[in-house]
């Protein structure tokens, strides 16, 4: 019998015997199938390789979990040093973890590991992608030790001080300090906050919140609190609770004389009820709050977490940063995370605002070397993109376009559109994540340009927490527009000219019906295929305007320019080409 083939049988008696002890471990590892290797496994390396690492190994064994460290699989292993596991027992005042009860080393065992392989390349300064085996997250951020040398600090405990170990089933990250779980609620935390931070907190106490976030622990129950320092809250003049009131009144004047509900609706604005770190609301771009119908926007420019910046086509507001460099910011508790701000947010009441929005803004996309490039193109699959979902069947795709020239069938604004095969038998359906959109109610305006015939579809808007609104108007994608007929006559029948430079009967743009949108925020529009068998269409635009508001002007040109009556033909893009229909109506 060769050397290889003994090792192989001795691995698997040796696992053999893991086992019998592995079958009284939590029902977590219950029906799941583990295989061994002759590399070495978690374990082995600690025997070994390391052996300043055993005594995570001896807990291991008390806690039932060595068959996991001795198992195939994916796993990242955060594991202190004997020292460092030796020093948590005398701050505790035991002589050893080995003495705690199994429950209490089962949930050490399970904070210390997560069932995937995370390279210290792919941590970010907040939550690890994915939470440990105790359904919790850490985090890492990078950190000067105290000889200036930079470290990756773990949960705002320890550091990594030997990172990336590699073994069969797993990495090992060799840290310094035992790490545990924050057992404070969010509102326990705030409480502790300092001085700096004493309007926050005597606001959040005085409405009753901070009530709601001590003692609300219960599984499944989240909250993520938004910081505000009196630092924070100066930079929009300030300084006490009668100041904030006053600049309350300004944004609710719904409720100037109650004073108490100004308040509350500022305490309610700061708290998210779901667990959102750093990481979460760079991929978010809207949270409802615990304020009725309020919801923060979240948008990413370069490094910076942007909150509630809004623009439209006649205003913008700058918004605020989060402060990633916080000691507060993605601080874990039993309940939820703190985030800090950089400045003032609150809930504020708008009117509603007219959204010209191209479909093609979507973050990916804008990521692209192939963005607003002429003649560039790009398929994606399901999936591909965060904030345009679709199937169907037989592989749908879209199709991202940028056209090389201008031509009078061509006049995408930016140059670039949508190329989607709407129809039963390819793209089933499709949704959507709109602009923000301020509460009010509005036509939807698809703009694209015709293809196919019959390929009709309807369509629906979604808010959450709301009842889904279908839209009365079925959609035509091969339908041609009446350039015969007035501006007034196509708008009665739900028809307008969309593009600003030369008039086409295949550049359309129809009104779907009416929306109510109950709650400033990004939602969803959803599409579904009704019939049609052919090619696709070409979509460019889909525009939100208030059913108050002119839903004639303005038009857009080829560089995505607001144009409105009676501009001069010489100003509207492309500039060397002639313009025809009218200008002025």
């Amino acid at each position: 019998m060769n050397r290889k083939l003994s090792k192989s049988i001795l691995v698997l008696l040796m696992f053999g015997a893991a086992m019998a002890l592995f079958n009284s471990c939590a029902d977590y590892m219950q029906g799941t199938t583990f295989l061994v290797s002759d590399d070495r496994m978690i374990d082995e390396f600690i025997e070994q390789k390391d052996t300043s690492l055993t005594d995570f190994l001896e807990i291991a064994d008390i806690a039932g979990f060595r068959g996991l460290l001795h198992a195939y699989g994916t796993n990242t292993c955060f594991i202190p040093t004997n020292k460092a596991i030796s020093e948590y027992s005398q701050k505790r005042g035991i002589t050893s973890m080995k003495t705690l009860p199994v429950a209490d080393l089962e949930n050490f065992m399970k904070f210390h590991i997560i069932r995937d392989t995370i390279r210290t390349a792919q941590f970010v300064d907040g939550r690890l992608a994915t939470a440990s085996m105790l359904g919790k997250y850490l985090t890492t951020k990078r950190v000067l030790d105290t000889n200036s040398e930079s470290v990756i600090r773990v949960n705002r405990q320890a550091n990594i001080i030997t990172k990336d170990t590699r073994v069969a089933n797993g990495i090992i990250q060799k840290i310094d300090y035992v790490l545990t779980p924050n057992l404070k609620t969010v509102g326990e935390m705030i409480q502790q906050l300092p001085e700096n931070y004493s309007l926050y907190k005597s606001i959040m106490q005085e409405t009753g919140i901070m009530d709601t976030l001590i003692t609300n622990n219960s599984a499944n129950v989240w909250y993520t609190a938004l910081l505000q320092s009196n630092e924070s809250f100066a930079t929009k003049g300030i300084a006490n609770r009668n100041d904030l009131i006053a600049v309350m009144k300004t944004a609710q004047p719904d409720y100037a004389a109650d004073e108490a509900k100004l308040l509350q609706l500022f305490a309610q604005y700061h708290c998210i009820k779901r667990l959102a770190y750093i990481a979460d609301l760079t991929i978010s771009s809207a949270e409802l709050t615990m304020a009725p119908n309020q919801v923060i926007t979240f948008k990413i420019n370069k490094d910076s977490l942007i909150l509630n910046e809004f623009q439209s086509l006649i205003s913008f507001e700058k918004g605020i940063t989060a402060n990633k460099s916080s000691e507060w910011t993605d601080m874990s508790c039993s309940n939820g995370v703190l985030i800090d701000l950089d400045g003032y947010i609150q809930p504020v009441k708008r009117g509603p605002v007219a959204v010209y929005w191209e479909m093609t803004d979507q973050p990916e996309i804008k990521k692209l070397k192939e963005y607003r490039k002429r003649g560039s193109w790009v398929t994606f699959k399901p999936g591909d993109l965060s904030e345009l979902s679709f199937g169907g069947k037989n592989s749908p795709t879209i199709t991202y376009n940028v056209a090389a020239a201008f031509d009078s069938k061509t006049q995408y604004s930016h140059y670039d559109y949508f190329e989607i095969p709407m129809r039963p038998n390819l793209l089933q359906w499709m949704e959507i994540k709109t602009p923000v959109l301020t509460e009010g109610t509005y036509n939807v305006w698809i703009c694209w340009r015709r293809g196919g015939g019959d390929n009709k579809f309807k369509t629906t808007f979604k808010q959450d927490g709301k009842t889904d609104q279908v839209l009365p108007n079925v959609f035509d994608l091969g339908e041609y527009f009446n350039t015969s007929n007035s501006p007034e006559v196509n708008l009665n029948v739900g028809m307008k000219r969309y593009n600003a430079k030369q008039l086409n009967s295949v550049c359309c743009s129809r009104n779907c019906g009416a929306i109510k949108v109950e709650y400033t925020g990004r939602h969803t529009l959803r599409m579904d295929a009704l019939s049609g068998n052919s090619q696709p269409a070409w979509w460019d635009m889909i525009q939100f305007i208030p059913v108050d508001q002119n839903q004639l002007w303005p038009r857009f040109d080829i560089e995505g320019n607001a144009v409105y009556p009676g501009t001069d033909c010489t100003l509207i893009a492309p500039y060397d080409q002639g313009c025809s229909g009218d200008l002025n109506n």
